[in-house]
């Protein structure tokens, strides 16, 4: 086994399952709560089926999302992304069984750790992308409270600043008739009940 051009072909594998874990949680998050079609794509890419459009509605609102996939379906993604990650990490380094670990084969011990190293990643990076994910789109409760909150007493400390919250009605003035001067029997009424003329001058 060259292990110098194994371990090129390695470390592409484990940039490229960095990128893709970046492209799956980007997409996810950029979504609408539950997904869309550009999300379908993405799902369709990886060979992971979506859920219905209802199931996906009800998923997200049951984790309080604000927005962003399903995090079934990302991680099904993700999952399904990881795969072929360790399918192909196998066909370049064929796992051995050995003494109930699962080695390389070989006698470099610092290639063995690199190859051991990368195969626990593949085994916890879904997990980790998935905390990530769900803390960016599935605010905590209190946050939102309080951002609610905070609209209910911003729209509280401006409510005086309008042009007519500070004003006055004088109860006391009475409108006459520009006529007969007669004073407004009804109010809203501006017809004078007197002479019939306008209580106003048009």
């Amino acid at each position: 086994m060259d292990i110098q051009a194994v371990s090129a072909q390695l470390r592409q594998i484990d940039t490229n399952v960095d990128g893709h874990v970046r492209w799956i949680v980007s997409s996810a998050a950029a979504c609408p709560p539950g997904g869309n079609r550009s999300w379908d794509q993405v799902l369709t890419h990886y060979g992971a089926s979506p859920d219905d459009a209802l199931t996906r509605l009800e998923q997200a609102q049951q984790a309080g999302q604000s927005r962003g996939a399903t995090l079934k379906e990302v991680r099904r993604a993700l999952d399904a992304m990881l795969a072929s990650a360790k399918a192909e990490v196998d066909r370049v380094v064929p796992p051995v069984n050995w003494g109930g670990a699962v080695v390389a084969g070989t006698s470099d011990p610092s290639f063995e750790h690199y190859v051991a190293t990368l195969r626990a990643k593949l085994a916890s990076v879904a997990d980790e992308a998935l905390a990530r994910y769900t803390a960016d789109v599935c605010p905590p409760k209190a946050a939102v409270a309080a951002s609610v909150n905070s609209v209910f007493a911003n729209a509280q400390a401006t409510a005086k600043l309008t042009p007519w919250a500070n004003l006055k009605i004088d109860a006391t003035k009475v409108f006459e008739c520009h006529a007969c001067g007669a004073p407004q029997e009804v109010a809203l009424d501006f017809v004078c009940r007197y002479c019939k003329s306008p209580m106003v001058k048009k």
